[in-house]
């Protein structure tokens, strides 16, 4: 199923302008030939290309034991971009899906979404950097502190480069069911139909004020966060996952059933929904 579709310097400004759009507007399809970000002189090479899906059962392993490993071979990834930071909710990182799997980049940086739209196609220099599993979500990165964990902004420049190819029909949105296979789907973009958020009174925003140096306790998350529920489900199973730094954190949730969008991730046997703008809410 397909998609319905501060204080930061003027270049990335002028860059957002360029590349950001809403989940159902018109996209913006910027020249990206020569772009000005990442390592242009990556060439594609066919015989190096993997897939996400092999990737994860390569080190199916090292995920599920939330390990990590140096890839060592000499391998590249061709995929497109689904998520971004552009709404706060995805903090240092991107998600990216290839038609085969999805999973979480990890990179040390903020305003990410500047050149890393949704629907931009990547291709990724993988020898050098490490996957692993947080939570037994898949990741790409690199290692911090004995797991998996962000990559550097330099690093990450240095594996990318920015495909020609900018096309919102390259991403499969699929359908959530709390009982898809977590191995499988963890890390894609998902729609949620119809569908009735906890505490929705009229007043309850999506993540209550959260004030550094303090720790937020609210529906048992912590530090930052806040968690939902969804049709009432067990948040054993589900929840709606939001930062506070979030730029729709203080927007009331609506009483009334809607339709979400966000990126579907796991943290052990728990599906934690991430919206990723206000746009992916639709009433």
């Amino acid at each position: 199923m397909k998609p319905i579709h501060y204080h930061i310097s003027v270049a990335v400004v002028a860059a957002a302008a360029l590349f950001t759009a809403c989940q159902d507007g018109e996209w913006d399809t910027p020249d990206m030939t020569n772009p000005p970000y990442g390592n242009n002189t990556i060439e594609l090479d066919a015989s190096k290309q993997t897939t996400i899906a092999q990737l994860k059962s390569d080190y199916a392993d090292m995920i599920s034991a939330n390990g990590f490993a140096e890839i060592t071979d000499d391998l590249q990834l061709t995929a497109t971009i689904t998520g971004n930071d552009i709404g706060g909710n995805l903090y240092k990182q991107i998600t990216i899906q290839d038609g085969t799997g999805a999973m979480i980049v990890g990179i040390n940086t903020t305003g990410l979404f500047a050149y890393l739209s949704v629907g931009q196609q990547i291709l990724i220099d993988l020898k050098g950097l490490s996957i692993g599993g947080y939570g037994q979500q898949a990741q790409l990165g690199d290692e911090y502190n004995g797991s998996i964990g962000r990559m550097s902004k330099d690093k990450w420049e240095n594996h990318v480069r920015i495909l020609p190819t900018h096309d919102m029909s390259q991403i499969d949105t699929l359908a959530f069911d709390v009982n898809m296979d977590k191995e499988r789907y963890a890390g894609y973009l998902v729609k949620l139909e119809n569908v009735q958020i906890g505490d929705a009174d009229g007043t309850t925003t999506f993540a209550p004020e959260y004030k550094s140096g303090t720790t937020l306790t609210y529906n048992g998350s912590t530090n930052g966060y806040v968690h939902h529920t969804i049709n009432g489900e067990n948040m054993s199973r589900l929840v709606l996952r939001t930062s506070t730094y979030a730029k729709f954190a203080e927007l009331v949730i609506p009483t009334k059933p809607i339709t979400i969008y966000g990126i579907a991730t796991r943290y052990g046997n728990t599906w934690q929904i991430l919206i990723r703008a206000e746009e992916d809410i639709k009433y």
